[in-house]
């Protein structure tokens, strides 16, 4: 209320969802494993705060670590993100095309709220912060935020 942002990572975006802050589910995994690796992640909309830094379409790299990534919503509710521009990520491979390491619903992996100022996401960027780690394209995102 205060025009403050929250971002809510991995266990975070689930609380966000669990609060009620973010409209969805989570569930475990489809294959009911735990999933840890880096994985492609295409930029859906960045008409944000926290993607500004990238491109509309952009393909980034950022490690998931989770065995309840797998994203649910319903079919009206799952317009409704589309429409407000608030489905932000998609998992993809390096050339943006589709790909689905959970089984979330369209392969969504971050939406953000209708004010665009409560972000959730399954990746975690904070893990992505320099290139002796493999790749800063989690700082891309992080700087949105921050700077």
């Amino acid at each position: 209320k205060k025009g403050g942002y929250i971002l809510g990572i991995c266990n975070g975006f689930q609380m966000l969802l669990e609060l009620g802050l973010l409209k969805g589910a989570m569930r475990r995994n489809e294959n009911l494993n735990f999933v840890s690796k880096y994985h492609h992640l295409k930029v859906i909309s960045n008409n944000n705060k926290f993607l500004a830094n990238l491109a509309k379409d952009e393909v980034v790299n950022i490690p998931i670590a989770h065995g309840e990534g797998n994203y649910y919503t319903d079919e009206d509710t799952l317009k409704s993100l589309y429409d407000n521009e608030q489905v932000l990520l998609k998992y993809c491979d390096s050339h943006g095309n589709e790909i689905n390491p959970n089984g979330s619903v369209d392969s969504i992996a971050a939406i953000c709220d209708e004010s665009k100022r409560i972000f959730g996401l399954m990746p975690h960027p904070e893990r992505a912060c320099e290139k002796i780690l493999g790749t800063d394209d989690g700082m891309k995102m992080l700087k949105g935020l921050v700077w």
